[in-house]
């Protein structure tokens, strides 16, 4: 009779398993997104207004008086560049930002004790930061090619080199969010490593217009591979030749995400 009556009497809600709305990986990826478009003004339309700023100053205004480079309009030159410089800097800012918050606030704590597994965490944390990255650049793009008079030269290869150029960054910018300890921290990285290497990748200028010694260096920034790799997909010309950009951001890419990896697979560096 217990039988009879365990079968027909019907379930209450807090009888029934408990199932997620959505997976768990996708709240996570949700909170990330969510958390930088709230301040949208400040997340994506600065960033954009600041890459903006430098094709009016530096490409309208002043590019009249600039000689073309490799016979490239001076505007449309420095055009990718600005773009990898806007996901490089989205890139650290997102993934520092999101660690060090989270670890700050302990907020990480609850994410390891989830059912989700290292890796899961670990691409949403990355996919926010490249879906950051693909709303700035873009913006950029869509705003500044019609005003530069610029296309995209080699579609396939482009497309390749912003993907591989997205994934690189926000990586990065994981890795300096686990070991910064401070928002000065943060802000010092920002300043002392990133816009430096930024800003002497090529960006506004032709590393063969450079003195050797400082074209040397030039080759040892992973941000000038970056640039110039963008740089073939939009323009059809770079510094160096197509395959080695690529090939370099790409491996920079997948050594990154292998440090990434081990980091999150073994939770070093993760728990404050």
């Amino acid at each position: 009779m217990s039988e009879n009556w365990l079968t027909s009497t019907p379930l209450t809600p807090y009888d029934r398993p408990y199932r997620p709305r959505r997976p768990a990986f996708t709240w996570l990826l949700q909170r990330e997104i969510v958390r930088y478009l709230k301040v949208w003004y400040y997340t994506i339309a600065g960033q954009v207004l600041a890459a903006l700023l430098f094709v009016f100053v530096f490409g309208l205004a002043l590019g009249g008086r600039v000689s073309p480079v490799r016979g490239v309009p001076y505007d449309q030159f420095i055009l990718p560049g600005l773009a990898v410089l806007a996901v490089v800097t989205a890139g650290y800012i997102q993934g520092s930002a999101s660690l060090f918050e989270a670890r700050k606030d302990r907020f990480i704590n609850a994410v390891l004790a989830s059912p989700l597994r290292w890796w899961e965490i670990n691409l949403a944390l990355v996919l926010g930061s490249i879906v950051r990255g693909i709303l700035i650049s873009s913006a950029i793009l869509l705003i500044a090619m019609p005003l530069t008079g610029s296309h995209i030269a080699k579609p396939g290869y482009a497309i390749v080199a912003f993907a591989a150029v997205l994934v690189f960054a926000a990586q990065a910018g994981m890795i300096a969010g686990m070991y910064n300890q401070t928002q000065e921290h943060v802000a010092a990285i920002q300043v002392l490593i990133v816009q430096p290497l930024c800003f002497l990748g090529g960006v506004f200028y032709s590393v063969h217009d450079l003195a050797p010694a400082w074209r040397a260096l030039s080759y040892l920034n992973p941000v000038f591979y970056a640039v110039q790799a963008m740089r073939h997909g939009m323009l059809g010309t770079a510094d160096i030749p197509a395959p080695p950009a690529l090939l370099a951001v790409i491996g920079a890419a997948i050594v990154v995400g292998v440090f990434l990896a081990h980091k999150f697979r073994t939770g070093a560096q993760l728990k404050p």
